[in-house]
């Protein structure tokens, strides 16, 4: 009877973990398919603006024989229609920038020794995805913003983001409650060196490049993370044994496996994003 049971549960457990395995998959794929209608509508500001940037010159010569003024037409109307479709704010500067950017490149003879600096450029922004662990993700101003209001209820004194980017969360809530210390951990190189910049002059704000697994999770009321399905496992685990009770810890997009959270938050920004709420016990 006993063997019986083991065999049980061995049989549910391994039922729950493939279950969490399909919803991990489910919840990357759903990602997936946001950044690629998020990429399908930076195309179609760039077309909609190049159209009506050509139309355009057809009535006014002047875009004919000066092309710094078409590229500048064609950048902000591409800027415009970004910010029409709600698309995040740092997609405005890849917008007025990739037209120019496009223009040089083919019109001027580009050393080679540049192209190998845009890779190693790229490599320094996205430290993560090169790594193949935690890519680059910026969170919105309405997460900041759900994330501040969640903090309101608790009793804070040490915050945590991990893998924090540029600081879109870490630094609005240094901002707003300026007696909680506010930890940063961001290991790729250039984010780092923004988020350091922009809150050099809180002193509530500090920021790490270390791995976030040596934070002392201990130490926090409050840990926010914007990471990848393929870490949850781990940082669920030693977040489980390392949290005190009673503190929280918020997941923007992937869930932990086999946490139940205390409640999902659904975001009302352009990736819909769902903040998952737990509760340590």
């Amino acid at each position: 009877m006993r063997g019986l049971n083991e065999c049980k549960r061995s049989g549910y457990n391994n039922q729950n973990q493939r279950v969490t395995q399909i919803t991990q998959k489910n919840l990357f794929s759903s990602y997936t398919l946001s950044i690629l209608m998020t990429l399908f509508r930076a195309f179609l500001c760039q077309a909609l603006a190049l159209i009506l940037t050509l139309l355009a010159a057809y009535f006014l010569p002047i875009l004919h024989y000066y092309p710094a003024i078409f590229l500048l037409c064609q950048s902000t109307l591409a800027v415009i229609a970004s910010q029409c479709v709600g698309l995040p704010r740092w997609w405005r500067v890849i917008h007025f920038l990739f037209l120019p950017c496009v223009f040089v490149f083919f019109m001027f003879p580009v050393p080679a020794w540049v192209y190998f600096a845009l890779v190693v450029l790229m490599t320094l922004i996205f430290w993560g995805t090169v790594r193949g662990d935690v890519p680059l993700f910026l969170s919105s101003d309405e997460v900041a913003l759900s994330v501040i209001a969640l903090m309101e209820a608790e009793n804070v004194k040490k915050f945590a983001d991990l893998g924090a980017g540029i600081g879109t969360v870490a630094l609005p809530v240094a901002n707003a409650f300026p007696h909680v210390q506010v930890d940063a951990w961001e290991r790729a190189p250039i984010p780092w060196l923004i988020s350091t910049l922009r809150g050099k002059n809180l002193a509530n704000y500090t920021v790490s490049r270390r791995n976030l697994f040596d934070a002392n999770f201990a130490e926090y009321e409050v840990i926010f993370a914007f990471l990848s399905p393929r870490v949850m496992p781990d940082i669920g685990e030693q977040l489980q044994t390392k949290m005190r009770k009673g503190t929280l810890f918020i997941s923007s997009s992937f869930p932990v496996p086999d946490w139940t959270p205390e409640r999902i938050l659904q975001i009302h920004d352009s990736s819909k994003t769902l903040l998952y709420c737990y509760r340590i016990y």
